[in-house]
């Protein structure tokens, strides 16, 4: 005899925010973008064409990571 009283999960089954994962690429572009207009204002007071910029990229990524991994 099946078990009726199991009530039947939103999002097929599967528990959590019914948006899915979409913080996780707002973590990542935010990180990004804040990271890129960092770096770019930096450039642009020192003078150093694309070395903050490359700079404030990869920083932008590694703190969105961050970010992801602290809200785990």
């Amino acid at each position: 005899m099946p078990d009726n009283n199991k009530k039947a999960k939103p999002n097929g089954g599967r528990g959590g925010s019914p948006l899915g994962w979409e913080w996780v690429a707002s973590y990542l572009v935010g990180g990004v973008v804040l990271g890129t207009i960092s770096g770019l204002g930096l450039d642009y007071l020192l003078h150093t064409t694309p070395l903050f910029l490359i700079v404030g990229v990869f920083a932008g990524f590694a703190a969105g990571l961050y970010g992801i991994y602290k809200s785990l």
